[in-house]
């Protein structure tokens, strides 16, 4: 049904490119109630295509403007894929937890199974894993680099090992979402030579603009063409277009903040390696860090929001028993975080002291 899909059309898409009065949508021709400055038209519906701003976006990622699908956010873009390549109730999607969420959550919505293959203890993708649980049903792979909540980036070498196997033909989608904090590139170079992966990016994490909901599907101009079919016509706002048009003009700026994010990542990973309490902290190629605390997670948890900082428990996911996630801020509001966190840690080793019990073991150097 998706391939003999009509898409909806309006007068505006058979007459491209002419000029006149516009009186075929049913808009509010008097204007919009509100002035907003440099938004004149906002009583107007937006390009439903948003040329202009696939062609920056794909002159920033080196891809053609063709391969580029915009959407409300990456969670549009993974919600179109779970749509177009299955069926509800009889194909799966396969995730590799601990990861991002919204991967079950679409399929939940949408009906579709989810198969669940954890990556390995060091947090590193088991391709062959993967392989032996793949079955006929098995429609797309879920993977996200650096991944949520591990802020590993995944090597390229399995994944094409994945993408070259004749066990499995279905879509490969990987969530790129932080890969400007990384030091690692982009895969974008990957889907000339193979069609069937897909990536996901967004203007949320490193442009700073989660506000404005843009994110980007990747791939080969065939599914693209399919996706620009489903979504729906006026999916982008005038707003979110120009702001992402001004953003992606400021591509200096937003590399300036990836440095200083970075500095801070390091730095807070350096600090807590130090704290005796903190068991384990997991070197990250993303905009967060995730540890591993000796003392319950979910505690340090309620007890840093009680104290004004939220960071997120992540000990409900598979291999992540009492672990939390910080994500990194500026300078002010990590040494907050840092502060709070450490005095939460102190309690408990007063406490321990008061009711004689061993004293809590100083981490090993190079712990990580």
């Amino acid at each position: 049904n998706i391939l003999r899909l009509q898409p909806y059309r309006c007068a505006r898409d058979e007459n491209k490119g002419k000029e006149g009065i516009l009186m075929d949508a049913n808009e509010m021709s008097l204007g919009a109630c509100i002035t907003v400055p440099g938004h004149e038209e906002l009583h107007r519906y937006p390009s439903p295509y948003n040329d202009e701003l696939k062609a920056k976006i794909a002159k920033f990622r080196r891809v053609k403007p063709e391969m580029v699908f915009l959407g409300v956010g990456s969670d549009e873009a993974i919600d179109m894929i779970i749509r177009v390549f299955c069926s509800p109730a009889r194909h799966s999607i396969m995730v590799t937890p601990p990861t991002y969420g919204m991967y079950k959550v679409c399929a939940d919505i949408n009906d579709v199974i989810v198969q669940s293959v954890p990556l390995r203890v060091d947090f590193k993708l088991d391709v062959d894993k993967l392989l032996e649980h793949v079955s006929d049903n098995t429609r797309v792979i879920f993977l996200c680099s650096p991944n949520n909540p591990t802020g590993k980036t995944i090597d390229p070498e399995p994944l094409k090992k994945l993408l070259l196997s004749d066990k499995y033909k279905g879509i490969v989608v990987v969530d790129e979402a932080y890969i400007d904090f990384s030091p690692h590139s982009s895969l974008c170079y990957m889907i000339y030579r193979f069609p069937r992966l897909i990536l996901l990016q967004t203007l949320s994490k490193s442009f700073g603009l989660a506000g404005i909901r843009l994110g980007m599907a990747i791939g080969n101009s065939s599914i693209i063409e399919i996706f620009n079919k489903v979504k729906a016509p006026y999916n982008i706002s005038r707003l979110t277009s120009k702001l992402a048009l001004e953003a992606l003009d400021n591509v200096q700026a937003m590399g300036e903040n990836l440095k200083t994010i970075r500095a801070e990542r390091n730095r807070i990973e350096s600090e807590l390696l130090k704290w005796p309490y903190i068991e384990e902290v997991y070197h990250s190629d993303a905009n967060f860090l995730l540890f591993r605390v000796k003392r319950d997670a979910l505690d340090v948890y309620h007890k840093m929001a009680e104290r004004g900082v939220l960071i997120r428990y992540r000990g409900n996911q598979p291999r992540c028993e009492n672990c939390l996630r910080i994500t990194i801020g500026g300078k002010s509001d990590n040494d907050k975080a840092l502060e709070v966190l450490r005095a939460i840690l102190d309690e408990y080793s007063e406490a321990d002291k008061a009711a004689g019990t061993p004293a809590y073991q100083t981490a090993k150097p190079g712990q990580h």
